[in-house]
C-alpha cells in the first residue's frame, strides 16, 4: 500500500522531519506526502485531489488548523478522511475544539516518534483497508494509487472494489461501521459540548465550572481504577450534570433568595428532566450524561433525590460527580454566597463522608487535593478568589 499524506505546517524543518517518521510503517511500502505552509494552498489542492490521512499544525499565518480543519470537511468525499492536529500548546480546550472542527486525533509537541508512529498507522490502516481491501486479486492494481506522488493540481482517480466474496464484503461493511462510528462520536462530543454551554448560560454556573468539574471528576475515576475509555467518557459527560435546569422557570432558576419547599420540588426536577433528554440515545456517551444527571443529587446514606438510592445502588459515574461538583461549589463565588475558605470546604466534605458521599470519592479528593486544587486555579473565573482562612458563609441552594 502507498498511503497519501497531507503536510499542512508552515515549519520548513516539518516538511522534512514528518516524512521521515513515516516510513517504515508496517504493510505500507512508502508513505507519499504533499507539504503545504498555507492552509489556503492546502484546501485549494484538496479540491482537486484526495489524501489518505491530513497532517495539520494548529498554528499557522493566516488560515489555522481549526480553520482548514472546517473547511476541508465541507468537500465531498472528505468526511471520512482522517485528520490529526498537532500543536505545541497542550491546552485541553484547544484540545476539545480541534475535536469539535473534525479532527480524529491530537498530538502535542515535542512530537514522540513512536507514538507518532503508531497514531498514524492506526488511523491509516482502517482507511486504506476501504479502499484497498486485503483480499484483492493478488497482482492485481485494481483500486490502487499510481506509484508516482501526486502533484499539486493533478486529480487522485481512486478505483471501487471488484466484486465477488461475502468475506469481502462483510469486512468492507465493517469497516464503513467503524468510521461511520469516528464521525457520530464526534457529533456526539460537540452536542455534548453546545448542551453543556446552553445549561451553563441559565444558571450561576459558569463554563469554567464545568471545565473544572470535568477534570475532578476524570481524575477521581482514575484513581478509583476505571481504565482509561471510561475516564475520557466521564470527562465528557460530566459538565452534563445539570443540564436539566433548562426546563426549570426562570423565576425559580434565578431566584437570589431560598426556594419556598414548592419551588425547591421544582427544582429538584431538574436531574429528571435531564435523564428523559438523553436516556434513549444511541451514544453511549450522552446515556453515561443521563445518569450523571439523574444521580448526582443522590445521597450515599439514601436520603437524596431523585430516587433515594442507597450506597452502591447509585451509578458510580453519579457518586463521582457528586463530589467534583459540590466541591467546586463550596470553592466558588456564586450571587449567593461567598467562597468557602479550603480548611471548612474539606471538613464540610469529611463530615458528609458516608452520609453524601462515596467515601472511596472522599478519600481519593482528600489524598489528591494538591491536584484537585491546581485545576482550580488553571480554571478559575476572573472574580473568583479561595480565601484560605475567610470565615465561611452560608451555603445557597446547590
Amino acid at each position: 500500500m502507498n498511503p497519501l499524506v497531507l503536510l499542512l505546517d508552515d515549519s520548513r524543518e516539518n516538511h522534512e522531519l514528518l516524512p521521515r517518521m513515516l516510513k517504515g510503517l508496517p504493510g505500507m511500502d512508502t508513505v507519499q506526502t504533499m507539504c503545504f505552509a498555507s492552509g489556503g494552498e492546502a484546501l485549494a489542492w484538496c479540491r482537486e485531489n484526495e489524501p489518505d490521512l491530513c497532517l495539520v499544525d494548529y498554528h499557522m499565518p493566516g488560515m489555522n488548523g481549526i480553520a482548514f480543519i472546517t473547511e476541508v470537511r465541507k468537500l465531498p468525499r472528505f468526511g471520512g478522511i482522517p485528520m490529526i492536529m498537532i500543536s505545541g500548546a497542550a491546552d485541553a480546550e484547544l484540545r476539545q475544539r480541534a475535536l469539535l472542527s473534525g479532527a480524529n486525533d491530537f498530538l502535542t509537541r515535542p512530537v514522540d516518534a513512536e507514538e507518532f508512529k503508531a497514531r498514524v498507522y492506526s488511523l491509516l490502516s482502517l482507511r486504506m483497508s476501504l479502499i484497498n481491501p486485503p483480499d484483492k486479486i493478488a497482482g492485481s492494481s485494481f483500486g490502487r494509487r499510481s506509484e508516482a506522488t501526486p502533484a499539486p493540481g493533478s486529480s487522485v482517480v481512486r478505483g471501487e472494489p471488484r466484486g465477488g466474496g461475502e468475506q469481502r464484503v462483510e469486512r468492507l461493511a465493517h469497516d464503513v461501521e467503524l468510521l461511520e462510528r469516528q464521525a457520530l462520536e464526534r457529533e456526539h462530543e460537540q452536542i455534548i459540548f453546545k448542551l453543556s454551554r446552553l445549561s451553563s448560560t441559565r444558571d450561576e454556573e459558569t463554563g469554567n465550572h464545568m471545565h473544572r468539574v470535568a477534570h475532578i471528576s476524570r481524575l477521581i475515576a482514575s484513581e478509583l481504577g476505571h481504565d482509561e475509555q471510561f475516564c475520557d467518557m466521564i470527562y465528557l459527560a460530566a459538565p452534563m450534570h445539570d443540564i436539566g435546569k433548562v426546563g426549570i422557570p426562570d423565576k425559580i432558576l434565578l431566584k437570589p433568595g431560598r426556594l419556598t419547599a414548592e419551588e425547591w420540588e421544582i427544582m429538584k426536577t431538574h436531574t429528571i428532566i435531564g435523564y428523559n433528554v438523553l436516556k434513549d440515545s444511541s451514544s453511549p456517551l450522552l446515556r453515561m450524561g443521563a445518569d450523571i444527571a439523574h444521580s448526582h443529587h443522590e445521597k450515599y446514606g439514601g436520603q437524596g433525590y431523585p430516587q433515594g438510592l442507597v450506597g452502591e445502588a447509585i451509578p458510580v459515574v453519579g457518586r463521582i460527580v457528586a463530589v467534583a461538583d459540590e466541591l467546586d461549589a463550596l470553592l466558588s463565588v456564586r450571587p449567593y454566597k461567598h467562597a468557602w475558605n479550603l480548611k471548612d470546604a474539606l471538613e464540610q466534605m469529611r463530615r458528609e463522608r458516608g452520609r453524601h458521599f462515596d467515601p472511596a470519592c472522599i478519600d481519593i479528593m482528600l489524598r489528591h487535593i494538591d491536584a484537585i486544587l491546581a485545576i482550580q486555579k488553571k480554571f478559575a473565573d476572573a472574580s473568583e478568589v479561595i480565601l484560605p482562612e475567610a470565615p465561611a458563609l452560608q451555603r445557597g441552594v446547590a
